[in-house]
Parts: structure tokens; sequence; C-alpha cells
């Protein structure tokens, strides 16, 4: 029998910021800046309103993308697609507690899938919920198989929950077939505003992810020829689109796929890439 957690899960996440908020509040208290400590809460407490208004609404525009088992949710995995440094399950743990933690909290959702009498079967709807409370430094964690705890399949799953956030972030539908009539692409008409959506993606992963070379060479590349296509006259800019923004595109339609590990050779992103930094370098 399941325990409808969807409230609860949201509960929590709220609670995980309300939490920081108010050791924001703690710290303003004691600095004694001049501005009184009522004040400084009273800010403290708009901020977090916004803040939990603006994660509550992302999870609910993006949960039809995700479904899970009835009882159940996803609102970590959801959120992290508008907001990729959220911080729930990994708060204030080293990567290697990570870990730990996701693994313990994935066995605890076998047991529950295997309790209710239809044990996990990598549906769609159980992979969302095996990990659904996993934020996206626990997803990188199982992803990568830090502390070799993860089996090839899990590790899969969470590879593929990685490149959907990256995707609908970045206006590229990625859920289930009867929900694509309903996906909007807020950038159809807007290669630059996908970059920019790109870029504020990318710089919000988790410190884990933003060591990898990989990322650095991503960000890199897509910084120049954005900063490149920007600042072009008109009918440069023309010629730029043309050359930059359909490889773009497809890279970004690819997902982040750096936690695969895969030989460069092998990996279609490092290719697109390296077409890319060509373009940039032939119209300095």
């Amino acid at each position: 029998m399941y325990v409808n957690s969807s409230s609860s899960s949201s509960s929590a996440l709220i609670a995980a910021y309300s939490s920081a908020a108010s050791s924001k509040a703690g710290n303003a208290q004691g600095n004694g800046t001049g501005q009184s400590a009522d004040a400084m809460k009273n800010d403290d407490s708009v901020s977090f309103s916004g803040t939990a208004t603006d994660y509550s609404a992302a999870i609910a525009s993006n949960a039809p993308y995700f479904p899970v088992r009835p009882g159940m949710n996803a609102d970590a995995l959801i959120l992290g697609a508008a907001q990729p440094g959220a911080v729930s399950s990994s708060r204030d743990k080293t990567f290697a507690d990570v870990a730990l933690d996701a693994r313990k909290r994935m066995d605890e959702k076998y047991a529950l899938m295997k309790g209710s009498g239809k044990p996990y079967d990598n549906s769609l709807q159980d992979r969302n919920s095996l990990m659904g409370d996993l934020d996206r430094r626990s997803l990188y964690a199982v992803a990568t198989n830090e502390g070799g705890h993860f089996s090839k399949e899990e590790q899969a799953s969470a590879q593929e929950l990685m490149r959907q956030q990256a995707q609908l972030a970045t206006g590229y539908y990625v859920g289930p077939d009867d929900q694509k009539k309903n996906w909007r692409d807020p950038f159809a008409n807007d290669p630059v505003g996908r970059a920019k959506a790109a870029l504020n993606f990318l710089d919000n992963m988790s410190p884990e992810e933003k060591s990898t070379p990989q990322w650095l060479t991503q960000r890199a590349t897509i910084q120049t020829a954005l900063d490149q296509a920007t600042a072009a006259d008109p009918v440069e800019l023309a010629k730029k689109k043309q050359l930059y923004f359909p490889i773009l595109a497809e890279i970004l339609q690819n997902g982040t796929g750096w936690f695969d590990n895969k030989e460069p050779d092998e990996d279609k992103s490092a290719q697109l890439l390296n077409q890319l930094q060509a373009a940039v370098q032939s119209t300095r």
C-alpha cells in the first residue's frame, strides 16, 4: 500500500529552502550592519516566499512530463528541470555521502514498490518514482556510479533523467507521448534565448558536474558562439546564426552527456562541440 507522499515531499523540499533562509536571517542578526533584526528577518521571509512560489510553480508546470506511480512523486526531479541548483537530498553532504544517501533512498523505493505487490519494472513511471526525491547532485552521483553503489541500469536511468532536465530547460520536449501536445517550446523562434537558457542551466549545475573538463569546454564554446553572434551587425548576425545555431540546437537537443563516460570520439556531443568550435574560429 502506498502512502500519498506528494504533498509531504513538496513540503520537505520547501522546508529545506526555509531552513536555509532562516540560517541566513540568523547570520544577518549577528552582523550588526545597522538594519534591525526584525527587518532582516522580514526581508528573508519575503525572499524565501518568492523562492518557494517559484519552486512550487516549476514543480506544477513540469509535473506532467515526469509521471509516477499513484501515491508517489518526483518533485525533486521536476524541480531540477527549472532549478538544477536546487538542493534537497544532497544538502550538507560530501559527495561520497550523497551517493550513500541516494542508495538508501532508492532501496526504500524498491521495497515500497515490492511491498505493493508490483515490483519495480523499469517503466517510465517507476523510474521517476524510484529517483523522484533525488536532486540533481544526487542524480549525478548515481549517473557516475559514485562509490560503485549503483547498477548499470540505475546509472543509465539517472543519465536519461539528467538529459531530460537539460532538454526541457532549453525548450526540447522529453516526456510521455500523450503530453507532447501540451508542450510549448519557449525558444521556438529565439535561438539566442535558447543559448542563454543553456548557459543558465550549465551555471547552476552541481559543483561536481562543473568540475569536469567537458562542462568547461561546452560552456566556453557556447558562450563564445553566443558572444560573437550577438555582437555582430545584422548582416553578420544572420550569417552566424546560420553557422552557429543549427549546431548549437543539436547539442542542446542531445542534452548534457558528459556523465556517460564515453570516449570523446564516440560522444556525439563532443563531435558537435568540435563543429561549433570550428565554426566560431572560422568567423573570427
